[in-house]
């Protein structure tokens, strides 16, 4: 009995470690993963956003954040914050690209993968294209007008109202309705006194 009971012992302490090793092991294949990214479109000197989902496919939580690869001259990311990611859940990363006004204009290929510790990363390939902004936008010219007269508009002289003499027309006609009343009024006045 004795010698079973050696075995069963020995056994059991050879069976734990290496369990133990298993399950260790399998927390670190890769259940984290990201989603496929649309692709990316970004003028020289603006800023672009972007949203990259990752998800938990283990049995384990994970503090999860973003690294990136292969980023064009003149481009850069804001920093992620990390999340952590439940068993089958997952997160929504919100990522900020910055382009440089003399950024590298073309279309480039960035790889985008979690940041787990102790968990091999998988890649995801997102297209990031550079464009020069577009030329800013013409002025419609503008028609200078020019003043007809700066001061006190005058009859132009000729034959709709010349001036006689130094003075309009105008004045002229007034003056002969005035003396013409004037000398109506004076006739009837000695008249009414015959």
């Amino acid at each position: 009995m004795k010698p079973i009971i050696c075995a069963l012992l020995v056994w059991s302490v050879l069976v734990n470690p290496a369990a133990s090793v298993i399950e260790d092991d399998s927390a670190y294949i890769d259940y984290a993963t990201p989603g496929t990214i649309p692709p990316i479109e970004i003028q020289q000197g603006s800023i672009a956003a972007s949203c990259i989902s990752i998800t938990n496919h283990g049995n384990l939580c994970y503090d999860a954040s973003l690294i990136f690869q292969d980023l064009p001259p003149g481009i850069t990311v804001s920093p992620v914050q990390s999340q952590t990611i439940d068993t089958g859940e997952a997160a929504e990363y919100q990522i900020t690209i910055h382009a440089s006004e003399n950024a590298s204009v073309g279309t480039y290929t960035v790889r985008i993968a979690d940041n787990i510790a102790n968990d091999p990363y998988t890649w995801q390939s997102v297209e990031l294209s550079v464009t020069t902004p577009p030329p800013p936008p013409t002025q419609a010219p503008t028609t200078r007008v020019t003043p007809i007269a700066r001061g006190i508009p005058t009859r132009p002289y000729g034959e709709e109202g010349a001036e006689m003499g130094g003075m309009d027309a105008s004045i002229w006609v007034r003056m002969i309705v005035i003396i013409g009343a004037a000398a109506g009024i004076a006739a009837v006045l000695l008249w009414r006194r015959r």
